[in-house]
């Protein structure tokens, strides 16, 4: 296993704070703008499933981000107990990146043109980030329309651009410093992974696997908002457990059980992905089949995953082995991570005869198939394989090297057996 001891927590310096400020003026100077309005989603969801405010800030994610050309950035919270953190933040010395004088509480439209106009900006050429398609969470953008409404009705001078895809491109390599925070996340999920492993056992409810992945991951200073959970001798979902969202019993694992599961780890706003597959036993040889499939999958992808190479040609070799045996998938194969925004899909998804059942089932594109890969890019392999109604899903998180793919993590990447 790849779980590590030794790690020092990582943190982010002011010259991490500084690249990531440059990056914000380099996009303004090239799409010539005045300024940027970043929209962030909630936190308490993973803990936010759109975070670019948080690259500019290193605070609480959740702010609308003010940022103007050559100047320091604005913070528009959504409380005011993001103010109170912030204020204790500087009794222990943590490091925030907004002054005091650059956060405004109230995140609603009325208020970020407010605070346009105090800085004398209603008239300016904005790059927004936050109305760009953000698969999968947001395919119409994550700005709410109310919000956005109010800004561009109250601002009839001011001109705005789309620039969320540009913003991708600029941050998707990863710095020295966010690749350590990286290592951190990925070595969390590595022991939540483990303790799965070991939690699981026949007789053993869903729940308590589930628990203890989420002890392991705040014993070792992560965070987790969810677990994708499932088991059987047969089972073709994938998301939360039903009873996460259902009033229903867990399932009791039992001798010849495949589980499955997706965890996601995080550290400081950067996320990890591994996807455990624990056999209980003795298990159908088609799980066997699936796992050698997908497995071969995943190494093909590494293998590949290195600098100058498409990213179409990351996705074709994942889903060779995929097609020789006739298989399907009940999700992608690789998307990047930490940002989200390239994702590679096999042939089939929800190939399965009662799908025909449904009003409509569209399915999910593969995006950014051309992109050229660069050192330092960040991916979440999973390789599923399903024959008939037994999957197996395998993999990790890979950085893209210039030789082919540094996994961060290895015991999820191949099928564990309890």
């Amino acid at each position: 296993m790849l779980i590590r001891e030794d790690l020092e927590v990582p943190t982010f310096s002011l010259a991490e704070r500084d690249r990531r400020w440059n990056i914000a003026n380099e996009l303004m100077e090239e799409e010539g703008l005045d300024a940027l309005i970043v929209y962030g989603d909630r936190e308490g969801s993973a803990p936010a499933t759109f975070a670019p405010d948080t690259f500019f800030t290193n605070e609480r994610p959740g702010s609308i981000v003010i940022f103007p050309k050559n100047k320091e950035p604005i913070a528009v919270v959504f409380l005011t107990t993001v103010v109170e953190d912030h204020i204790q933040a500087g009794y222990t010395n943590s490091q925030g990146w907004i002054k005091a004088e650059n956060m405004y509480v109230g995140k609603m439209g009325a208020n970020v043109v407010q605070v346009l106009e105090s800085r004398g900006l209603e008239d300016s050429s904005f790059g927004v980030i936050g109305l760009d398609a953000y698969p999968p969470f947001y395919f119409d953008g994550a700005m709410p329309y109310n919000t956005w409404q109010t800004i561009t009705e109250q601002l009839p001078e001011a001109s705005f651009k789309k620039v969320g895809n540009r913003f991708f491109e600029l941050t998707a390599v990863k710095s020295e410093e966010e690749l350590e925070v990286l290592k951190w996340s990925a070595n969390v999920g590595e022991k939540m992974c483990q303790a799965m492993l070991e939690a699981t056992e026949p007789g053993v409810r869903e729940n308590e696997i589930y628990a203890a992945a989420v002890a392991a991951c705040s014993k070792n200073l992560g965070y987790t908002a969810e677990i994708l959970l499932g088991s059987g001798p047969e089972f073709v979902g994938w998301g939360p457990p039903a009873w996460n969202y259902r009033p229903e019993e867990p399932r009791v694992i039992q001798e010849g059980d495949v589980v499955l599961a997706e965890v996601f780890s995080s550290f400081g706003m950067l996320e990890t992905q591994h996807q455990p597959a624990i056999a209980v036993g003795d298990v159908h040889p088609d799980f066997e089949k699936a796992a050698t499939v997908a497995r071969q999958s995943y190494e093909n992808g590494v293998d590949l995953l290195k600098a100058g190479t498409t990213f179409g040609e990351v996705v074709q070799a994942m889903n060779k082995p995929m097609q020789e045996v006739n298989a399907w998938h009940v999700h992608p194969l690789i998307h990047s991570i930490s940002p989200y925004g390239l994702i590679g899909v096999g042939d089939k998804l929800a190939d399965l005869p009662e799908a025909k059942n449904y009003g409509q089932i569209l399915q999910i594109p593969s995006i950014g198939l051309d992109t050229e890969l660069k050192s330092g890019m960040v991916f979440a392999f999973e390789p599923n394989c399903a024959l008939g109604k037994r999957v197996i899903n395998l993999g990790g998180t890979v950085v893209v090297g210039e030789e082919g793919g540094i996994e961060l993590n290895e015991n999820s990447t191949h099928l564990m057996r309890g």
